[in-house]
């Protein structure tokens, strides 16, 4: 079970008497959760990614969020 949800990245429910206890998931996708997780609660990056996406959709600002996600992978 455990190879399944590490290669195939599958989530398994463990109940005990029938009540859902913990979720069995893989170490990247809860790494990925987490990260997603903690670029949400950073009001400071969600405003720059806010301003490089009306950017883009405007046609311009590449390098402001090249430079958004250089900066999040450094204080990471």
């Amino acid at each position: 079970m455990v190879g399944r949800v590490s290669s195939q990245h599958e989530r398994v429910i463990v109940s005990v008497h029938g009540r859902t206890s913990a979720v069995l998931v893989a170490v990247d996708d809860l790494d990925a959760l987490e990260e997603t997780a903690a670029i949400l609660s950073d009001a400071t990056t969600m405003r720059t990614l806010a301003q490089a996406d009306a950017e883009l959709a405007r046609g311009e600002g590449e390098d402001t969020l090249s430079a958004a996600m250089r900066a999040r992978r450094s204080s990471a």
